[in-house]
């Protein structure tokens, strides 16, 4: 099924273009594609799939958390032990805001910074 360039804008505006932390290189989503693969899987199979593990670091904190980490909106991955190295102190659970992200499973860094720390205890 070939993509009409409005679907592929689209998938492009709400797929990041890669999960890799820009400062360190690790991969934030292991289990996710980035945009150009999810483009590939949907053109082949209609769909793609995605795992989020406990080796996923993937989030949503504060506008402000990230401005001030000098990163712009939507302007890459960064895994937690960076961000929180750009801002020089650990994160809280008041600097992720509610979104789906947060309530997914991660890794126990994650886990123990967020407002949603409980999950960890099923996994």
């Amino acid at each position: 099924m070939k993509m009409t360039p409005e679907q592929r804008e689209h998938a492009k505006a709400v797929i990041t273009k890669s999960w890799l932390c820009v400062d360190c290189g690790v991969n934030t989503a292991p289990g996710v594609p980035d945009v150009e693969e999810a483009i590939r899987q949907l053109e082949a199979k209609g769909g793609y799939s995605a795992r989020i593990d406990a080796s996923s670091e993937v989030y949503m904190v504060r506008e402000a958390v990230w401005e001030k980490a000098g990163m712009e909106p939507f302007g890459g991955c960064l895994c937690i032990g960076c961000l929180e190295q750009r801002l020089d102190r650990r994160l809280k659970p008041k600097d992720f805001i509610e979104h789906v992200f947060n309530g997914m499973p991660g890794s126990v860094r994650l886990l123990r910074r967020r407002k949603y720390w409980y999950v960890e205890a099923r996994q």
